[in-house]
């Protein structure tokens, strides 16, 4: 993933769990993406549920997005 990646909405950089977490959620065919604070807004559910899937799909292994 692009290191030059920034929140579409607060224009923080990105790391590659917000992108992979963003595509596996959201859109595969996006390009632009949110961070986990936006992401969370927009989903009404907040962060931390968001880190505990990215969690789950690092150590589950079956997502390549999370490898």
């Amino acid at each position: 993933m692009d290191n030059d990646r920034f929140c579409l909405t607060c224009k923080v950089p990105l790391a590659a769990d917000d992108v992979a977490i963003y595509l596996k959620l959201v859109s595969r065919t996006d390009r632009k993406f949110l961070c986990l604070d936006c992401l969370g807004d927009k989903l009404k559910c907040g962060r931390e549920p968001l880190e505990k899937l990215i969690a789950y799909y690092r150590q589950s292994g079956n997502c390549s997005l999370f490898r």
